[in-house]
C-alpha cells in the first residue's frame, strides 16, 4: 500500500465520513401504521407528538393517500408505497405539531334522494325527482382544501354529512340546467333524465376534488316512488348511466 494511501486511511474517520448516515431503529422501535382497509374514506388526524423521537413506517397501498398537516397548511402528500417519517423538532424532521390524515380514491360513497319534498328536488310544475349516485375522491390536496380542512369534526358520520350536502347541491345544480327546457310533460322530463351521465355531474363536482361515479335520475310518478331496485319501464342497469 502506498504512503499516500496509508496517509489517507489513518485521518479517515469510517464510515460516516463524507456522508449523512441515517440509522433505523430497532423493528420494536419503529412505529408501524397503514389504513383500515374496511375503514372509512377519511381517516384520522394521527397527531405527530407521541410519536417524538421515533420513526414511523407507512405503508399506503394502491388509491391510498397521506395528506401531511400542520397549522392548517397542506406540507406533503404521500402516494402508495412505504414512506419512512422521522418525527421531531429538527427542520429535516416532521414537526410534532403536525397532523396524519389518510384518503381513499377507491371507496365510492352512495346517496339516494327521493321524492320527498325536504330532501329531494321538484321542479316548478311540481315534478318530483327521484336521484341515486355515488362518488369518489378525485383530487386528494383539493378535497383536502375544499373539504377536510373546513371540518371541526373528522368522524365518519360528519364527513358523509358534508359529502351529501355538497353533492346534494350539485345535482340541484345540474338538474336546475335540465329543467330550464319547456318540457311539456313528466315523459318529456323523464326521457331527459334518462339521458344524463355521470360526467355531467363531474362539472359541479371537481372544484371539491370529487367525481360521480354513477348517476340515475327519474320522475317519482306512480308506481315509480314504490320500486326499490327500478323503475316502470327500466332495467336496474339503466338507473345506473
Amino acid at each position: 500500500m502506498s504512503d499516500h494511501k496509508k496517509s489517507r486511511n489513518n485521518t479517515s474517520t469510517g464510515l460516516t465520513s463524507g456522508r449523512d448516515w441515517g440509522a433505523l431503529p430497532l423493528r420494536h422501535e419503529q412505529y408501524e401504521w397503514s389504513m383500515e382497509a374496511d375503514g372509512p374514506l377519511v381517516q384520522g388526524p394521527l397527531d405527530m407528538e407521541f410519536l417524538h423521537g421515533q420513526r414511523m413506517l407507512l405503508t399506503l397501498d394502491d388509491g391510498q393517500y397521506g395528506l401531511l398537516v400542520r397549522q392548517g397548511a397542506l406540507k406533503a402528500l404521500y402516494l402508495d408505497g412505504c414512506h419512512h417519517l422521522d418525527i421531531g423538532r429538527r427542520p429535516d424532521q416532521v414537526q410534532t405539531d403536525s397532523q396524519l390524515f389518510f384518503l381513499s380514491t377507491d371507496i365510492a360513497v352512495g346517496f339516494r334522494w327521493t321524492g320527498n319534498r325536504d330532501q329531494g328536488y321538484t321542479t316548478r310544475d311540481g315534478t318530483q325527482v327521484i336521484v341515486r349516485c355515488s362518488v369518489r375522491i378525485e383530487k386528494p390536496a383539493r378535497f383536502y382544501h375544499q373539504v377536510i380542512r373546513n371540518l371541526g369534526d373528522y368522524s365518519p358520520e360528519t364527513v358523509h354529512g358534508h359529502l351529501e350536502s355538497l353533492v346534494h347541491q350539485a345535482i340541484n345544480d345540474l338538474l336546475c340546467e335540465v329543467c330550464q327546457l319547456d318540457l311539456d310533460h313528466p315523459g318529456g322530463l323523464q326521457s331527459s333524465l334518462m339521458g344524463l351521465g355521470a360526467s355531467q355531474l363531474d362539472e359541479f363536482l371537481c372544484e371539491h376534488g370529487l367525481f360521480c361515479e354513477s348517476l340515475a335520475a327519474y320522475t317519482a310518478a306512480p308506481p315509480v316512488e314504490n320500486w326499490s331496485d327500478q323503475t316502470a319501464g327500466q332495467s336496474a342497469d339503466l338507473l345506473h348511466n
